[in-house]
């Protein structure tokens, strides 16, 4: 009778595996930057030809988007919008009232 092979590779331990250190700092970026705050993206609600446009995010919130520029933009477009605060005393409709920017269209 032969005896069974040895094994080269040394037996498991039965001890927990190493933990990491705490870390010592905070990081000096984040590993998930967030988008600019000044960003939106969502579609169209109200559109035509402007100085007003509803816009509605994914997370189901208004903003009351003002732009004399005169884009024509249709209701469902999808756009990304980089805001201001707005200025002028104006009624652009329901939500939150913001200066757009600048308006381009997404896909």
């Amino acid at each position: 009778m032969s005896e069974p092979p040895s094994s080269s590779s040394p037996p498991l331990s039965s001890s927990a595996p190493p933990t990491a250190s705490p870390p010592t700092a905070p990081p000096k970026s984040p590993s998930d930057p967030r988008p600019p705050k000044d960003v939106l993206v969502g579609r169209v609600t109200r559109g035509g030809t402007g100085p007003c446009y509803g816009l509605e995010t994914d997370d189901g919130k208004q903003y009351a988007l003002y732009n004399a520029e005169g884009i024509s933009l249709e209701v469902g477009t999808t756009i990304r919008v980089r805001t201001a605060p707005l200025l002028l005393k104006i009624d652009c409709g329901p939500g939150e009232p913001l200066s757009a920017v600048t308006i381009s269209r997404v896909g």
